[in-house]
């Protein structure tokens, strides 16, 4: 009877255990609704196709991971995968994308710092909170480069131009004149790769530009393009409050003022042919 009584006892202990482990997750709601966060912040933050920002979204979501396996390692898991989230939003561009995954991280940092008595878990939090806060702070610098373009649509349009212009200046088959159009395609790559170099990008090729009239002679060819230059020059000499992108900018600018010498230089040789 006794040992009956022990081995009830013994019983009860370990169910005890077990019911106390089990309510480990359920104790802690606000962990379980942060790992539903980071799962969908994590996918707000993978690029889409075609999305270029000179940013790496693979250091913000090393950072969710660590914090998502801090949660867990104290014990506190809903068991999903990552690809476990509510779908993300195709009406979304990429800079929405990361608005969104920045107010996710806000969401799972809030219910992450909630009172936690466990002093194993505190730690955990802790460290869970550090790597957030280093994640927010690598989505927030994602944010202002994916909204930069935005706010300079006239070097977008300068950069749509230069495209054009460089088509323009391509010689056609045939024709002999002493003059190197290679000189002003140079300035202009030069130009193009200055905006590009302040994160300001359509993320078009070079080849990306409207058809060339074939109706054209030589000379009306490189006429629009000393016009298309000069409009680019135009746009890009708008007034630029980042100090960074004003050095680009002037540096942009000494190349288009060669480019356009060196175009005027060609319409002088191609007149003289006439």
């Amino acid at each position: 009877m006794r040992n009956q009584r022990l081995c009830i006892a013994a019983l009860v202990a370990l169910c005890g255990g077990g019911v106390a482990r089990a309510d480990v997750p359920g104790s802690h709601p606000a962990y379980l609704h942060a790992l539903s966060d980071l799962r969908t912040a994590r996918a707000n933050l993978e690029r889409p196709a075609g999305a270029w920002i000179k940013w790496d979204e693979k250091v913000a979501i090393r950072e969710i991971d660590a914090a998502i396996k801090e949660i867990k390692d104290a014990a506190i898991d809903d068991g999903k995968p990552l690809e476990d989230h509510p779908p993300i939003d195709s009406a979304l561009d990429y800079g929405g994308r990361l608005h969104r995954a920045d107010e996710l991280l806000a969401q799972a940092r809030h219910d992450i710092d909630e009172k936690e008595d466990n002093t194993f878990a505190r730690g955990l939090k802790h460290r869970a909170i550090r790597h957030l806060d280093a994640a927010d702070a690598f989505v927030k610098n994602g944010i202002a480069l994916a909204d930069e373009p935005a706010k300079h649509p006239a070097y977008l349009h300068a950069l749509s131009d230069m495209r054009a212009a460089r088509a323009l200046l391509e010689r056609p088959a045939g024709l002999v004149i002493k003059w190197d159009e290679k000189t002003a395609i140079r300035e202009l790559d030069a130009a193009i790769g200055e905006i590009k170099g302040a994160a300001i990008d359509d993320g078009k090729p070079l080849e990306d530009h409207p058809p060339i009239d074939a109706a054209l002679p030589w000379r009306g060819r490189l006429h629009k393009a000393l016009d298309l230059a000069a409009e680019a020059r135009a746009d890009v000499n708008e007034k630029e409050d980042n100090r960074f992108a004003r050095g680009l900018k002037h540096r942009a600018i000494g190349h288009l003022d060669l480019a356009i010498r060196f175009i005027n230089q060609g319409i002088a040789d191609a007149e003289a042919m006439r």
